[in-house]
């Protein structure tokens, strides 16, 4: 390796950690109380390859404090990283006139998938995230026999995986535009830095998703199996 890609693979290491990190400001359910164990673990996932997961390890942990983490994410994508990103577009749309047209698409793309990625999470954060809640409360002895029956009766975790499905296929192509748009030789500063921008948000998310389905997901499942035989 050479002495300007360690460098390199530094920079991206701290803009991970820097990522991952910050998000414990953003936890409000007894933050000081969150497993470290956990946050290292994600850390670790989030600098490998996505076939590192370690799916066991995180699954020890309580389903809440995952769903605590996914929490965090969201805030901070709304409170920072996509203020970030469009920033950035306004700042090449005031400084350059003359953009290729594959930055065209990509800004025209970031602005749609927005709009369908806000609608996402504040669904998670309507519905979905208050029955795991609820789910959990259940499974925990806080609910009566009667509210139990009614919760299992009116939702299940089926119909949120459907969604988020939809969700994860638009954002796929994200980063066909991203390569598509790196075969380009000369690329001004400002593009560089939202490119750069797009693709970590697009990396953080497929992360996000990845300990969404494959974590969360299955923990609420099984915990429902179990309450729907029980009750």
């Amino acid at each position: 390796m050479t002495q300007s890609e360690t460098v390199q693979s530094l920079i991206e290491s701290s803009k991970i950690y820097q990522m991952v990190t910050e998000r414990l400001d953003l936890i409000e359910n007894e933050p000081l109380n969150f497993e470290s164990e956990l946050m290292e673990l994600i850390l670790e996932f989030y600098s490998n390859d996505e076939s590192e997961l370690p799916v066991e390890k995180l699954r020890k942990f309580s389903m809440m404090q995952v769903m605590y983490y996914l929490q965090a994410s969201h805030k901070l994508y709304i409170s920072k990283t996509l203020p970030e990103i469009e920033q950035s577009m306004a700042h090449i749309q005031r400084r350059y006139y003359d953009t290729p047209q594959v930055l065209d698409a990509l800004v025209l793309f970031f602005n749609h998938y927005k709009t369908h990625f806000l609608e996402h999470i504040r669904m998670e954060e309507r519905d979905f995230f208050p029955y795991l809640k609820k789910l959990y409360n259940a499974y925990t002895g806080d609910l009566s026999r009667e509210e139990v029956q009614k919760l299992l009766n009116n939702t299940s975790i089926d119909q949120f995986i459907d969604d988020h499905d939809a969700v994860e296929d638009e954002l796929r192509h994200v980063s066909t535009i991203i390569h598509d748009y790196s075969a380009y030789e000369s690329i001004p500063l400002p593009f560089k830095v939202f490119l750069n921008q797009v693709e970590l948000f697009e990396m953080d998310l497929r992360k996000h998703a990845i300990i969404e389905d494959h974590v969360l997901v299955p923990m609420a499942q099984k915990i429902e199996k179990e309450l729907r035989e029980r009750f």
